[in-house]
């Protein structure tokens, strides 16, 4: 009959544990402080890829968590875009299709007597694209907008209420002052380049739910699309970036 050594397999089990944390503490501050890869981090404390990156993916997630909490007093006029197209609701899908192309943005906001009246985004334009359409007939509406004193928590609460991706910023005149999206939401509270980290800034800001494309609000196949500035899904990235738009 074998007599184990309880005392000893303690020990050992005890040892062991002490081991892993040590090397959890290790990741946590190559991660942080090191321009190293979740490879190359694995490679040096000799732990398995997967552990490393269960490791980092919960560190983002804290990191993005905290960002948020500290800048969402953040006024959006702050990180708003001021490259906002308007026009008025007589101009015809053509005629917006071309400007949006000239400036270089993904929507235009449609004016009707004086005032805001709805939106239309380049998706609008490549499925329901028709020459003399005009974009009171095109526009989502009633336009969901937001003044430039709005904190950066208060208009990711808005988004969320109302299911929309991109928020325009109305002065006091009534007048289109900015546009913010929730990626430029992402982008302001991005201080570093970690892979990742973007995309969980997106969920904290949308409380886990995940990015959306910018163009159709899709969560599937989301990725960063560089000549838009922006994120998109692989089906909205490859449409618009085949449609020759007048």
């Amino acid at each position: 009959m074998i007599k184990l050594n309880n005392n000893n397999n303690s020990g050992a089990l005890l040892d062991e544990e002490e081991e892993i944390l040590r090397k959890k503490e290790e990741v946590t501050s190559l991660y942080r402080y090191s321009d190293l890869s979740i490879k190359n981090i694995a490679q040096q404390v000799d732990m398995p890829l997967n552990e490393i990156q269960r490791i980092a993916d919960k560190l983002v997630k804290l990191n993005a968590s905290r960002l948020f909490e500290e800048e969402s007093t953040t006024r959006i006029e702050k990180i708003m875009s001021t490259n906002v197209v308007s026009l008025d609701i007589s101009k015809t899908a053509a005629y917006a299709a071309a400007l949006m192309t000239e400036k270089k943005v993904g929507s235009v906001i449609v004016i009707k007597n004086n005032r805001p009246f709805g939106i239309v985004t380049e998706r609008d334009l490549v499925r329901r694209y028709f020459r003399d359409t005009l974009l009171e007939s095109l526009a989502s509406h009633p336009l969901i907008m937001a003044e430039p004193t709005t904190t950066v928590e208060k208009a990711a609460e808005i988004m969320l209420k109302n299911k929309i991706r991109k928020l325009p910023i109305v002065d006091e005149n009534n007048t289109v002052a900015g546009m913010v999206t929730v990626t430029d939401l992402a982008m302001f509270l991005l201080p570093t380049r970690r892979p990742g980290l973007t995309l969980s800034i997106l969920q904290a800001v949308s409380r886990g739910k995940g990015p959306r494309c910018d163009s159709c609000n899709s969560t599937s196949e989301i990725q960063w699309c560089d000549s838009c500035n922006r994120f998109m899904c692989r089906a909205c990235e490859v449409e618009i970036h085949s449609v020759d738009l007048p």
